[in-house]
C-alpha cells in the first residue's frame, strides 16, 4: 500500500491522507545521514536524495499505515548538526528546530526517529544526547550498514541499545525489509508511555566501543582510503579537476543529443501524422484548428523534448549519486569566494540548474543573511530545466548540421554563460546595492564514492517525466488554447476586410490581438533580431519558460494551416518575413539563446523571491537587472553575428 505523500517542496504533489493519524514521527539527523533515503523507503515519497547538506529544506510529510492498523505521519526534517548551537531561524537548521518545538507542544503522540550514518557514528551520537534531553521517545536508526560491512567493521547494536536505553536498528536502505522493520519498531515504541533518558555518555568513546573491527579490517580500510585518495588526487586537482569536470559535463550533454535526437524526431513525425489524420477526419474548421494548432501544435511540440529532459536528469543523477558532484563544491568554492558567495551557495546554485524555485528556498542553508540574499539575486541566471526545450529547438533548427559534440558544447556554453554572468552579477551587487558581508568557510562532509542505485535513478527520471507531462497537460495546454484564441480574434481597429470578409488563416493571424501586441514591441526588439512572433513567445514564456516552444508551435501551426504539417524545427528554419525574405538566421538564434539565458522569464521565480525576501523590492530588482542585461548582451550577440556573416 503506497503512502499518500504531501511534499511542500513541489507543488502539485498528492495531498496527505485525510484519515486520522495516531502518531507523529520526526525523522531527525545530520545532513547526508540518509534521512531522505529512509523516508523514500518508508513512504514511497519523493524526497530528493543527494550528497549535500540542505538538499531537504522544506518539510516532507507522508501518512503511512502501521502494521497493527494505525497510521503514522512521517515528517522528514532538514538536516541539523546540533540543537544547541545558535543559528538563523530562517536557515534549514532553524526550521528543523522550530518544527521539533511545534511537534513537542502539539499534544499529539510524538517520537523521534534519529537517522545516523554508521560511518559517522560518533558525530551522530552527539546529536542523540541532545534529542534525549527533549524527552520524547527516541528510535535510533543506523544506516549505511552495508557500507560499514564493506569497511570491514560491524556494529554491536544490542550493546549500543543498552548504553542508550532506547531501541536501535541497524539497516541499509537497500534492504528489502527495511520498511517493515522500521515501521514495526515505530509502532512498538509509539504505544509505550515512556520517557526513557540515557545516562550521560561520551559519544566518541561509545562509538569506539560498539564498532568492532573484523579481521583484516585495517587493511581493507587502508585499501579503500588509498583508492579514494587516488581518485580525489585527480578529480580534485586544482588545475586538472575543473578541466575534467567540464569534460564530463560535455560528454553527458553529447549523450543527451545522441540518444534523444532519434526519439524527438520520431515524436515529431507522430504528431505530424496525427494532425494529418485529424484534418482528414474532421475537415478544415475551427475544431480542427483548435486540436491541431493549439493542442498538438503547442503541447505536442513541447512533449517532443521529453526525451532530452529525462536523459539529462538521469545523467546528472548518476553524477550526483556517485558522490562526484559533492566534490564539485570544493572545486568551485574558491571561485565562489571571489564573487562573495561562499561554499554554502553551491547547493542553491546547483539546484537552480533544475529549478530556481526550490533553489531559492534552499538558500536557507546559508547562515549569513547578506550572503543568502546575494545568492538569491543571482539564482535566476542559472540555466534551469525549463529553458531546455527552447535551447533544444533553436539548436536543432539552426545547428542541426553540426556534430553531437558541437551541439553539446553549445549547451555547455549556455550553462557556463549563466554561471559566469551570475558570478559577475554577484560582484557588481556586492560593490553597489549590497556592500559588506562575509564569506564563511565551507564545511562539508565528503561522501564516499558509491555505485548509484538503479531504482533511485529510475525513480528520479520518472519524477522528472511526470512533472514535465503534468505541466504540459495543464499549464501549457491552457496557455496554448488562450494563445490560439488571441491569434484568431482580430484586434480592435483591424481592417474591415479582415473582420467581415473571408480571409486566410495567415491574414487573420497577422491582424490578431496577439500579433498586434507583438508588433508593438518590434521597434524595441528589432535591433536584437526578434520579430512579432518571437515577441509573443517571450510574453507567453513569462508565465512558464516552456511556453516559448508551445507558443511558436501554435503560431506556425496556424500560419501554415493550409500546408502539410511539418515539425516546428523546419517551420522556424524556413520561416519568411513580410517581404518573403528569410525571417530568422543563426544570428537570431544566438541572440534569442543569449536573451533566454539571462532574462528572468518565470513568474513563479518572482513569486518565490517575494516569499523568501518578504519584499517587493528585490523581485523588482531581479526583473530589472536581468532584462536590461539580457537586452544588452542579445544586442551585442546579434549585431556581432551579423557582422560576422551569420545574419
Amino acid at each position: 500500500m503506497n503512502a499518500s505523500a504531501s511534499c511542500h517542496q513541489e507543488p502539485g504533489t498528492e495531498a496527505a491522507s485525510s484519515l486520522a493519524v495516531d502518531l507523529d514521527v520526526a525523522l531527525v539527523g545530520r545532513p547526508n545521514a540518509g534521512k531522505s533515503s529512509l523516508y523514500n523507503a518508508l513512504t514511497g515519497g519523493q524526497a530528493k536524495v543527494g550528497n549535500f547538506p540542505g538538499i531537504t529544506v522544506d518539510l516532507l510529510e507522508a501518512d503511512v499505515p502501521l502494521p497493527a492498523g494505525g497510521r503514522a505521519r512521517i515528517v522528514d526534517l532538514p538536516g541539523v548538526y546540533s540543537l544547541a548551537a545558535s543559528v538563523d531561524e530562517a536557515s534549514d537548521e532553524g526550521q528543523a528546530r522550530a518544527t521539533l518545538d511545534r511537534l513537542l507542544a502539539g499534544g499529539k503522540p510524538l517520537l523521534f526517529a534519529q537517522v545516523i550514518d554508521a560511518t559517522q557514528l560518533a558525530l551522530g551520537l552527539r546529536l542523540t544526547g541532545e534529542l534525549l534531553e527533549r524527552g520524547a521517545p527516541l528510535l535510533v536508526v543506523i544506516t549505511q550498514r552495508d557500507v560499514l560491512d564493506g569497511l570491514g567493521r560491524t556494529l554491536d547494536a544490542p550493546r549500543l541499545e543498552r548504553e542508550l536505553g532506547v531501541p536501535v536498528l541497524a539497516v541499509s536502505a537497500r534492504d528489502a525489509d527495511v520498511r517493515a522493520r522500521v515501521l514495526a519498531a515505530i509502532e512498538r515504541l509509539g504505544t509505550r508511555a515512556t520517557d526513557a533518558r540515557a545516562k550521560p555518555f561520551d559519544a566518541d568513546a561509545l562509538a569506539r566501543t560498539v564498532l568492532v573491527d573484523k579481521p583484516d579490517a585495517k587493511k581493507a580500510e587502508l585499501r579503500r582510503r588509498e583508492r579514494t585518495a587516488k581518485a580525489d588526487a585527480i578529480l580534485l586537482h586544482p588545475v586538472l579537476g575543473p578541466v575534467l569536470f567540464l569534460g564530463i559535463m560535455a560528454a553527458l550533454f553529447s549523450a543527451v543529443f545522441l540518444v534523444s535526437d532519434p526519439a524527438s524526431t520520431l515524436f515529431d513525425k507522430l504528431v505530424s501524422l496525427l494532425s494529418a489524420r485529424i484534418t482528414t477526419a474532421l475537415g478544415d474548421g475551427w475544431l480542427t484548428s483548435l486540436i491541431c494548432d493549439a493542442i498538438l501544435g503547442g503541447a505536442g511540440t513541447v512533449l517532443a523534448f521529453l526525451p532530452q529532459i529525462v536523459i539529462l536528469t538521469v545523467a546528472l543523477e548518476l553524477v550526483d549519486a556517485s558522490g562526484y558532484l559533492a566534490r564539485g563544491a570544493f572545486l568551485v568554492d574558491r571561485l565562489l569566494r571571489l564573487a562573495g558567495l561562499g561554499g554554502r551557495s553551491f547547493v542553491p546554485l546547483l539546484t537552480a540548474h533544475a529549478c530556481a524555485i526550490p533553489a531559492i528556498t534552499s538558500t536557507r542553508i546559508i547562515r549569513d543573511p547578506k550572503q543568502r540574499l546575494r545568492t538569491m539575486l543571482v539564482l535566476p541566471l542559472m540555466t534551469c530545466a525549463a529553458r531546455l526545450p527552447t535551447y533544444g529547438l533553436l539548436i536543432a533548427a539552426f545547428f542541426a548540421g553540426q556534430s553531437a559534440l558541437t551541439r553539446a558544447l553549445i549547451f555547455v556554453t549556455l550553462y557556463l554563460a549563466g554561471i559566469v554572468f551570475g558570478f559577475l552579477a554577484s560582484l557588481v551587487i556586492g560593490k553597489t546595492v549590497q556592500r559588506g558581508g562575509r564569506s564563511l568557510p565551507l564545511v562539508l562532509e565528503m561522501p564516499a564514492y558509491r555505485v548509484p542505485q538503479a531504482r533511485v535513478v529510475a525513480h528520479t527520471a520518472w519524477r522528472a517525466a511526470k512533472r514535465f507531462v503534468r505541466e504540459v497537460g495543464t499549464v501549457i495546454v491552457a496557455a496554448s488554447i488562450v494563445l490560439w484564441v488571441l491569434l484568431k480574434v482580430p484586434a480592435p481597429g483591424a481592417p474591415a476586410a479582415v473582420v467581415g470578409e473571408p480571409t486566410s488563416a495567415t491574414t487573420t493571424m497577422q491582424h490578431s490581438i496577439a500579433a498586434t501586441v507583438g508588433r508593438k514591441l518590434e521597434p524595441i526588439t528589432k535591433p536584437i533580431g526578434f520579430d512579432w512572433r518571437i515577441n509573443v513567445g517571450l510574453v507567453g514564456a513569462f508565465g512558464a519558460r516552456e511556453l516559448m516552444v508551445s507558443t511558436l508551435g501554435v503560431i506556425f501551426g496556424i500560419e501554415n494551416a493550409g500546408d502539410d504539417s511539418s515539425p516546428l524545427v523546419r517551420e522556424i528554419r524556413d520561416a519568411k518575413g513580410p517581404k518573403g525574405e528569410r525571417a530568422y538566421s543563426a544570428a537570431t538564434a544566438l541572440s534569442l539563446l543569449a536573451f533566454f539565458v539571462l532574462a528572468c522569464q518565470c513568474m513563479s521565480t518572482v513569486a518565490a523571491l517575494r516569499r523568501e525576501t518578504k519584499s517587493l523590492k528585490w523581485p523588482a530588482f531581479v526583473l530589472g537587472y536581468t532584462y536590461v542585461l539580457a537586452y544588452v548582451v542579445s544586442f551585442v550577440v546579434y549585431q556581432g553575428s551579423v557582422l560576422l556573416g551569420l545574419g
